[in-house]
């Protein structure tokens, strides 16, 4: 019986749910990964596939985007990891984030140098990405706590 208590309750979708999901989920990770500039081969060397057609029947929703590669794909998607796994999992019904462009003007621009740091990062496997993300939240703590020291010193 599709959509009743104890379906839900078990988690069990039906053919055509599950197609919905992935035609959704499909959408949201192409639109996504055009935001951000990253091609179906950026991928595929990221996440370390062995043909494009395994992207491509995901953005396309002929297949689903497995469950356990979740959190590998929301760090090449920049996205939540746990609110990305709902979303795969079909959990919750949608995801919102923050695109890309939606920077305040003049403020928000990049440097050269930034920029050039942005397009390191994203080069990067998601691996090495969340630990370069680690370690700049420990740079920061540390210049915090290194600045009103220097300023005792003068």
């Amino acid at each position: 019986m599709p959509g009743t208590p104890l379906r839900s309750a078990l988690n069990i979708r039906t053919q055509r749910e599950r197609a919905e999901l992935w035609k959704r989920v499909g959408s949201f990770v192409r639109q996504r990964r055009e935001e951000l500039g990253l091609t179906q081969g950026d991928i595929i060397r990221v996440l370390g596939y062995k043909s494009r057609n395994a992207v491509s029947n995901i953005e396309i929703g002929i297949e689903g985007l497995p469950a356990k590669r979740a959190y590998a794909w929301a760090d090449i998607l920049e996205v939540p990891r746990d609110a990305f796994f709902q979303f795969v999992t079909g959990q919750s019904e949608r995801l919102e984030v923050a695109r890309p462009g939606a920077r305040s003007r003049a403020s928000e621009q990049l440097t050269a140098a930034e920029q050039e740091l942005l397009a390191h990062y994203r080069r990067l496997p998601p691996k090495f990405q969340r630990r370069l993300r680690e370690h700049a939240g420990e740079l920061e703590t540390l210049a915090r706590v290194e600045q009103p020291q220097r300023r005792r010193l003068r």
